[in-house]
């Protein structure tokens, strides 16, 4: 079972390897899974959205399969993530959200 926890909005920072892409508008919803049967279950975070481009970000052209980027929240946290469709969908790809080292 999951259940949504969050969903931060907001403008933030896209990143690939080679450095930062553009500045994008945020709209996240943030699901912890839970057990079913009460038993404790180690802490697993998806996270589902759109980003939209604020510059010349082409967000359709980062529709590519195996693309990870990284999104900079407002707040400091950041996510990493596929765009999953060209109309900016985003699904995160490992960990949820976290505090940059």
């Amino acid at each position: 079972m999951e259940r949504l926890i969050e969903q931060p909005i907001g403008d933030g920072e896209v990143f690939e390897e080679n450095g930062r892409i553009g500045r994008v508008h945020y709209h996240l919803a943030v699901y912890q899974h839970f057990s079913e049967a009460g038993e404790p279950v180690p802490p697993n975070f998806e996270v589902e959205g759109r980003i939209t481009a604020h510059d010349d970000l082409d967000v359709a052209g980062l529709h590519h399969p195996g693309l990870e980027l990284t999104l900079h929240l407002a707040d400091g946290r950041a996510l990493d993530f596929r765009i999953v469709h060209e109309d900016g969908t985003i699904h995160s790809t490992a960990r949820g959200l976290y505090t940059p080292d």
